[in-house]
Parts: structure tokens; sequence; C-alpha cells
């Protein structure tokens, strides 16, 4: 037996474990590959690649020092070592192949990355223990025959692939050519059939077909009432929410919680049931949020799930759609029409039509009449950024009542929005057009001269908002803007 080193056991080592935690590193990548977007993907897909290449040729320097510490023949050494590459060469193939996991053969390709690094650092391992030389003839062959299967296992993995995107191709091609073929009155019940697809586009134009479907209300009843309408688009439709669609909804809630109900509790997976449930909530919530209360439904479909192993966060939003603040919620703050919209609703659902030019004024008009317009403003504005900016935008057409509580929560959002904008000194000149346009649709400077002018103690924001105003270069704008803040200011 010849002898190794120590500097050649302790290289040895420590190129294992620098393999080892690349692959630790490759294989959480790779378990994660199909997790995110096309841009997410294609980003992950390039560092997995890099980690493959950096795993292999820290395995390679592995081998060679095994190699040269004499621990084993050159001749396994170099059969191991051609495997080598070649599996290299099949893992970087297993990448495409796990960018999208949901098609044929599925998680399988992670095997060639996730084993050959172990039967590489295994075999060299082995090797360089002393006494194992007689025996490495026989270990070096499994080593061998393991890597050539793992790698040759790729080939017909790519072309399950290639015969699932065949099919995938077909598919594609019928549905089109159906959807081609639908007549131009086709009833929902026709229409429905082409929301399963996985092309997200080609969903949205299905969609789009049925909201301009004269007859969609009419057919949906039909629908409810034959238990053929798939819940999870309910309210996707662009229906009304009449009595009709109301109680016929319900009674295909209830008539589809029934066969759910397993026969011992606990007994099986809530995958089982996992699409069912999460179309009901689906359809619950705009049913709910549109005012039909499902209380019953919701509590039955959620005794339903709770029968079921390891439930998800469902089962918490049917018992949320039993709470009385959800009724109505949707109408109340985000009608999907103008023409739903009551003197009940939210300012911010009145607001939400304010940026279309042809419905501005007739938003406005109405948000004006609302009796509760003001304490809605200061809810918006103490919540998040957007609903803050969206009342001071409109706050001077408002018709609000200046009240302690509404000018604390303008002047706070105020200076967060003046304190946000760039500040040049005298050596970074700006245009005053540059601040109009940092200050953006949120309108500050002219929501702050209405508070000032209704007697709300603004004298610190207007302190703030001149300083602002003046750190910008000169313009009759910008003469103007300060005049009218020093007498809001003297005032």
């Amino acid at each position: 037996m010849p002898r190794q080193t120590r500097p050649s056991m302790i290289a040895a080592a420590a190129f294992g474990v620098l393999a080892l935690l690349a692959w630790v590193v490759l294989i959480a990548t790779l378990a994660d590959l199909d997790a995110s977007d096309a841009m997410g993907k294609a980003l992950a897909k390039g560092f997995a690649s890099i980690e493959v290449i950096v795993l292999w040729l820290l395995l390679g320097v592995l081998l060679a020092i095994v190699a040269a510490s004499g621990a084993m023949s050159w001749i396994a050494a170099m059969a191991v070592a051609a495997l080598l590459v070649a599996s290299a060469v099949a893992a970087l193939s297993s990448v495409d192949l796990l960018a999208d996991q949901s098609v044929p053969p599925f998680f399988w390709p992670i095997l060639t990355p996730a084993l050959t690094p172990l039967v590489v650092l295994a075999f060299c391992g082995w090797t360089m223990l002393a006494g194992a030389r007689s025996r490495s003839p026989a270990v070096a062959v499994s080593a061998v025959l393991a890597m050539l299967v793992l790698s040759a296992a790729m080939l017909p993995m790519h072309q399950i692939r290639g015969r699932a995107e065949k099919r995938e191709a077909t598919r594609r091609q019928d549905w089109a050519d159906g959807f081609a073929r639908l007549a131009t009155n086709a009833p929902l019940w026709e229409l429905t059939p082409f929301l399963a697809t996985r092309d997200a586009t080609r969903e949205q134009a299905v969609l789009d077909r049925i909201r301009h479907l004269d007859s969609r209300q009419s057919d949906a009843e039909t629908m409810l009432d034959h238990g053929d309408l798939p819940l999870a688009y309910l309210g996707a439709f662009d229906l009304d929410l009449t009595p009709a669609i109301c109680d016929k909804a319900r009674g295909l809630l209830r008539r589809l919680v029934q066969p759910l109900v397993p026969q011992r509790a606990n007994a099986a997976s809530y995958l089982v049931v996992a699409n069912d449930v999460a179309g009901a909530v689906s359809a619950m919530e705009w049913l709910v949020g549109y005012g039909c209360s499902c209380d019953a439904e919701a509590q039955a479909w959620e005794a339903m799930a709770n029968a079921y192993r390891d439930p998800n966060f469902d089962v918490v939003r049917l018992r949320e759609l039993r709470d009385p603040a959800e009724l109505g919620r949707s109408l109340r703050e985000h009608p999907e029409r103008f023409a739903m919209l009551t003197p009940q609703a939210h300012l911010k659902a009145w607001l939400s039509f304010a940026g279309a030019d042809e419905l501005r004024d007739r938003a406005l008009a109405g948000a004006r009449q609302l009796d509760h317009r003001t304490t809605d403003a200061v809810e918006m504005l103490r919540g998040d950024e957007f609903g803050a900016r969206t009342v001071l935008a409109y706050m001077p057409q408002l018709d609000l009542a200046a009240t302690p509580e509404l000018c604390d929560a303008a002047l706070h959002a105020l200076h967060a929005e003046m304190a946000a904008i760039y500040q040049p000194d005298a050596n970074d000149p700006r245009p005053y057009d540059e601040l109009l346009d940092r200050l953006g649709t949120g309108k500050p400077l002219e929501a702050l001269q209405w508070l000032a002018s209704h007697g709300c103690d603004a004298r610190s924001e207007l302190d703030e908002a001149e300083a602002l105003v003046r750190s910008y270069q000169d313009s009759p704008a910008r003469a103007d803007m300060l005049t009218r803040l020093g007498e809001l200011h003297r005032t």
C-alpha cells in the first residue's frame, strides 16, 4: 500500500467539505427552482448552472488529489474522471427540466445532481482510508456503474419531457381550435370548460368573453341550479349579485360540501379537498363581500376541512367570512363598477373612480354627499401610503370638515410626504418644475393650503414647505407659491 501523506489527507478532507457545502447550496436552489415567476426562474437557473460548475470543479480537484496520493490506480481515476465530466453535462441538463416541475418527469431529474456528488465523495473517502486499496477496484467499479446510471438517466427523462411537451402542444392547439369554433353567442356553459388551461393569457381571454356575454346572468343561474358552475370563478364573471344568484350559490355550496365530509376524521390528507375548499372560499368571498351572507355555508365547509389532516389557511378565511364586518365589505370599499356605489360606500370606493376622466366629476360629487366622508378620510390618512396620497390629492374638492382628527392625520401625512422629497443645496441647483414632478399626483402643497386656510395649526408644515420650495430655483410659479404660503403663515 502506498503511503498517503498527511498534506494529501488534509487537502482531500478540505475539498471534500467544500464540495459538500456546495452540494447543499445546489440542492436548495434546485428544489426551489420552480417557485418564482419567469424572470426569477431565469435568474435561479443561471445561479444553479454556476453552482453545478463550481461543485463539479471541486469534485474534480478532489479526485485529482486522491489519485495523486496513490490511493487509487490511475486507470480507476481516469474512468471516474471521464464519467465525472459526463455527469456534469447531465447535471447541467437537469436544471432545465427542474425549472418546470409540474410537467413529467416532475422532480425526478434532481436525482443526478443530488446523488452523483455523494457517490464521488463516498468513493474518494473510501479510497483514502488506510487498508482500502485492496478493495478499491470493486469500489471503483461500483462508483463507475452508479455514475453511469445516474448520468444515463437524464436521456429518458428528456425524452419524457419531450413527449409531455408534444402532448401539451396538441392540447393547446385543440384548445385554440375549439375556442375558435364557439358561436358568437355561445352560452356560459360552453365557455367555462375553456377556463381549464395553464395559460393565464388564454384564461383571461375566456373571462373577457364571458364578461361581455349578454346572457351570463341567466346562464349562471342555470348552471348554479345544475351544479356545474365553477365556484372558483363565480366572482370573475362580472355578475350582478341578485337575490337569485345569492340563493342558488348558497344552495350549490351546501350540496357540494356534503360528499366531501370524510367517514373518519383525520384519516385523509387535506390535499384531497384543497382545490374544492379554495374554490368555495373564492365564491364566498365574492358573495359575502357584496352582501350575501354565507354563515351557515362557511361553517359547514370549515367543519369539513378541519376533518382532514393539516388544513391550510383557507379554514381561517372561512371563519373570517362569518365576521359581520365582512358582510358587504367589497360593496362598501372596492365595488367593481361605478353603478354599484351607494351612500353607504366608503370614501375610498368613490375616490377609486375619480381617476377616470369620464367619471371624475360624478365620483367627486358623490363623495361630497357622504355624511361619513371626513371620518373615512381620517381612516385613509392613517392607513397605507396610497390611501393617504389619494385623500391629499382630492382634499380641496371633498368639502371635508377640518376636525382636530382630520388636521392631525393630514398634517402628519403631509410631513411624511415632504420629508421624502429631495431638497437640493446651493451646489446642486434644480428647477422648480422638478419639485412639482417629485410631489406627483398627491398635490401636498395644495392640501397644505386647504388645511391652513381651514383652521388647522399648520405652522411647522408651512415652514417645512417654504424651505422645500426655496431650495429649488426661482421661477414665476415658485414665487407665486411662496407668496401664498407666506400669506397663510401670516394669517
